[in-house]
Parts: C-alpha cells; sequence; structure tokens
C-alpha cells in the first residue's frame, strides 16, 4: 500500500489552482496507467491499450478522485462536492450512483466482485487497482505497445503425451509473435505465460495480473492420424473474442507443423490488431 500511496501523491502534488473544469481539478500532463487502462488527466480521456473508452465528464471526474488518493477512501461527500456545486440541487445519491455505475461499465468491473473499484457501503469509493508510475505524452506514444500473452494451450485428448505437443505449440506462436512487431506489439515472455497452465483463472484475472489488452488462448487434440488445433484472440476489456479459428492437419512432421500454423495465427492477429510494418 505503501508503494501505491506514494505513486498518488505524485499526481496530487501536480494538481493546479483552476484547473481545466475550474475547481482546481487536476491539471496533470501524465498519462495514468491502472490495470490495462490508460487515463489522461488533462484532457479527460480514458483508453484500453489503443482503443478509445467512452467515458462521460461526472463519471471520469470520480475516476480521477479516486486515481488522486488510490487505496484510499474518497468519501461521498468528497465526489458531491467535486460533481455538483453548492447552489445546485440534485438527488445527490441517485446521480452518484448512476455516474459510479457507468465508470464501472466502461472499466468492464464489478461492484460485486471488484477488480479496480471498490465500494465501502454509505462512505465512499475507493481504487483498488495499483498504478504505474507517471508517464508524459512522449513517454507514454513510445511506450505505448498493444500487449498480449498467449495463454498455455489445452491438450483435450486422453494422450498425456500430447502435452508436448500442446506446449510446443504454445512457444511456437509466442516465438513468432514476438518478431512479428516489436515496436508495437509487446508479447509477455513464455516463462510468465506458462504460470498460468491448468491455473483455473478467467481471462479478466490473468489480463489484470499480466496487465495485457489481448489473450491468446487455445487447445489440441488428436484423433487417430489427425490433430486439431482451435485459437482465440480474446480482448480482455469485455472478455469478447475477436477471432477465431480452427486448424486440422495430418499429425506427421510435428516441427513443421507447428511452425505453419504459428505462422497463420501471426497473419490472423497482424491483421486483427491492425498492427502495420
Amino acid at each position: 500500500m505503501a508503494e501505491i500511496n506514494s505513486i498518488g501523491s505524485a499526481y496530487r502534488q501536480r494538481r493546479v489552482p483552476n484547473g481545466r473544469n475550474g475547481n482546481g481539478a487536476a491539471a496533470s500532463a501524465a498519462i495514468v496507467r491502472f490495470a490495462e487502462f490508460q487515463a489522461d488527466l488533462q484532457t479527460g480521456e480514458l483508453f484500453r491499450g489503443k482503443q478509445k473508452i467512452r467515458l462521460q465528464e461526472k463519471p471520469f471526474q470520480i475516476l480521477r478522485a479516486l486515481i488522486e488518493c488510490p487505496g484510499q477512501l474518497v468519501s461521498n461527500e468528497e465526489l458531491r462536492r467535486r460533481l455538483w456545486s453548492s447552489n445546485v440541487f440534485v438527488d445527490f445519491d441517485r446521480g452518484l450512483k448512476t455516474a459510479i455505475s457507468k465508470l464501472r461499465r466502461a472499466l468492464g468491473d464489478s461492484a460485486a466482485h471488484p477488480r479496480l473499484v471498490e465500494t465501502l457501503p454509505r462512505r465512499g469509493y475507493r481504487l483498488v487497482a495499483a498504478l504505474a508510475a507517471p508517464r508524459n505524452h512522449r513517454q507514454a506514444a513510445e511506450g505505448n505497445r498493444i500487449k498480449l500473452a498467449v495463454l498455455p494451450f489445452d491438450n483435450l485428448s486422453a494422450d498425456p503425451g500430447l502435452e508436448y505437443f500442446s506446449d510446443g505449440m504454445t512457444q511456437e506462436i509466442i516465438f513468432h509473435l514476438a518478431r512479428l512487431h516489436p515496436r508495437r506489439l509487446g508479447v509477455i515472455a513464455r516463462t510468465s505465460a506458462m504460470r498460468y497452465k491448468h491455473a483455473g483463472k478467467s481471462v479478466e484475472q490473468i489480463g489484470g495480473e499480466l496487465g495485457v489488452d489481448h489473450v491468446l488462448e487455445g487447445s489440441v487434440r488428436r484423433a487417430g492420424k489427425r490433430v486439431r488445433i482451435t485459437t482465440q484472440l480474446i480482448q480482455v476489456g469485455d472478455q469478447t473474442p475477436l477471432w477465431l479459428e480452427i486448424y486440422d492437419h495430418d499429425f506427421r512432421d510435428v516441427l513443421a507443423l507447428q511452425s505453419r500454423v504459428a505462422e497463420a495465427i501471426s497473419r490472423e492477429i497482424k491483421s486483427n490488431l491492425t498492427l502495420q510494418d
């Protein structure tokens, strides 16, 4: 918690009077990173990777308040002062709940099982996601790569000897993707990805722990002399597939087969993530 608070204090120290909304809100030029998201505190924009997430002003003001006090309670009264001036008469409780609901929807978060924003009943809210260190716009532009993890392929056959093939398939795909476009696509190392073999964790959990925008998962199944390889590219934010494919091949010349399938998958990912040479 000390590390989170020290990072948050760096944002608070950069507040200036009469900020962009005239009430002392943060006017930092820093790009704030947490989980798979980036928030631009100067422009009031929220991104997941390169994708801009639509978020109205009041939900973003709540996010800004939570970012400035990471890991700490931001009271309902503090949020009321930020969101509505004293001479405005609204149903505050309903308005706050609506704004929080919109923020959670944009972040793909859950009130029942919070990954990013936690509710403290009748008291306020707290940002439970760790913040990365502040970066300026130039640093953010240079480091704003799409991040992807290739999860260990599942062996769906009764033959435990096929494990070597599924693990080799995972490694081959990581190798091809890592060479695809290093400046635009960051691929999690095999040693880190293999920790999730049989881990039983959701895409949302894995994406948050690894800080990736997408995961590639798949399976292999052998029937006689044929092998079926199934893959899908999943967007972490909403856990929806962007692309999926099935490859059926003769199970011979295993190394050539793995290389051929990995190359085909790389081409599809390059197209779906619009990576340019």
